[in-house]
């Protein structure tokens, strides 16, 4: 296929996928998890059908390869996850709303939150943003600006938590980019997310998710 007949595939697919999502968001603007994460399964399970056209139309090899690669990604991400992290605890303790910075549950949680966060940034980095990188090639900011701007989106309508994600994810994005290591990436999520409910917004997110389960 050509790069022209590539643009105009990959464009029609995600004017398709912006439609369908926008109608969803507006008809369903309060998602109980079990919705998010029965809806997020059935994506990745198409992600993972079209993997092999994706990898060889779209992505290509990763420009970093083998061991240099996961210390480049994993290197950074970290200093700054655990910078992010610092500062939701130093603000959640200045607030009063931290509560005990490290309750029992927060590690379970975090390891729960782990596959979320894996399957999140399946959708995010090797399926929407390797489509937006054929549509904008010119810019190496445009992709995961865009990109970070959508996955903030769909947290919409909690505008603390859509903002948070739309940064998050540009920045995310960007890491996917240049190193193409999702895991660490996912790592990153899963971290950050479990901090921020735990130390900003004292909530305890395992009991919330065995209570949206019920």
């Amino acid at each position: 296929m050509t790069v022209v007949g590539l643009r105009r595939r990959v464009a029609f697919e995600l004017a398709t996928l912006a439609a369908l999502t926008s109608i969803f968001l507006v008809a369903v603007p309060t998602r109980p998890v079990w919705v998010e994460a029965g809806l997020a399964l059935f994506a990745a399970a198409l992600v993972a059908a079209t993997a092999r056209r994706t990898r060889a139309a779209i992505w290509g090899p990763p420009p970093t390869a083998g061991r240099e690669g996961v210390r480049h990604s994993v290197g950074h991400l970290l200093i700054g996850t655990l910078g992010a992290a610092a500062l939701f605890a130093v603000i959640g303790t200045w607030t009063g709303r931290a509560g005990p910075l490290f309750p029992a549950t927060m590690l379970p949680t975090l390891v729960a939150y782990l596959p979320w966060a894996v399957l999140q940034q399946v959708l995010f980095q090797v399926y929407l943003l390797g489509r937006l990188r054929v549509l904008l090639p010119a810019s190496s900011l445009a992709a995961p600006a865009v990109n970070g701007a959508l996955f903030g989106a769909v947290h919409l309508p909690d505008l603390e938590i859509t903002a948070l994600t739309t940064v998050g994810g540009a920045v995310w994005s960007w890491y996917y980019l240049r190193d193409r290591r999702l895991l660490p990436i996912a790592i990153s999520h899963a971290v950050l997310g479990t901090t921020y409910y735990f130390w900003i917004r004292g909530e305890d997110l395992l009991l919330r998710w065995f209570s949206a389960a019920g």
